[in-house]
Formats: C-alpha cells, sequence, structure tokens
C-alpha cells in the first residue's frame, strides 16, 4: 500500500469518526432535550380537532369545490385537462389525508 493511499484512507476514517461523533452528540441532545420537555401531547390535541374539523367540515368541502373548479376552469382555458384531474385528485387527496393521520398517530402496539 502506498503512502498516499494510507494518508487517504485515515482522512477519510477520520471524517467518518467526526460525523459519527457529532451525529451521536445530536442524538444524546435531542434525547435529554425531551425527556426535560416530555409531554403526553395534550396541549396540541385542541389545535388537531380544530384542524381535524376544518377539513371533514364546510371548509374542507370548500377546498376541494374550489380546487375541482379552478382545476375544470384552467383545464378549459388551456385545453389541458391534467389541471382539472390534478384537482380532482388534490380534492380526493384532502380527505383521505385527515384517515391516514389519525390512523397513523392513534394505532396501539
Amino acid at each position: 500500500m502506498s503512502t498516499a493511499t494510507v494518508v487517504t484512507t485515515r482522512s477519510e476514517a477520520a471524517v467518518w469518526l467526526k460525523a459519527l461523533f457529532y451525529v451521536g452528540l445530536a442524538l444524546v441532545l435531542m434525547l435529554a432535550w425531551s425527556s426535560v420537555f416530555a409531554s403526553d401531547g395534550t396541549e396540541f390535541e385542541g389545535a388537531a380537532t380544530k384542524f381535524e374539523e376544518w377539513v371533514k367540515g364546510n371548509l374542507g368541502k370548500l377546498a376541494a369545490l374550489v380546487a375541482v373548479a379552478v382545476g375544470s376552469v384552467v383545464a378549459a382555458v388551456r385545453k389541458d385537462w391534467s389541471w382539472f384531474f390534478g384537482a380532482i385528485v388534490l380534492a380526493i387527496g384532502i380527505g383521505i389525508v385527515v384517515g391516514i393521520v389519525n390512523a397513523s398517530f392513534t394505532a396501539t402496539i
């Protein structure tokens, strides 16, 4: 093995060791920080409930209707139906995302 190869290997190893050290330090600090400010999430429950009501309620229906209307107008003007189908996907996606988020965060292990 030549001297240049050994120096390059050592410098790469030093860079990786330094990176691992900083990642480990960041993880330790995050764990320490989370144990100091640990909570059960009840302070966000009101905001989460309000957002869920918006998406499932009249505001969500209005947003879906506006997205479909804008998509229809742009599709008619530009003769490009991808705008219309994009609006349909967005409207359906808004309704589905809430169910996915609820299922993800309320699952018990």
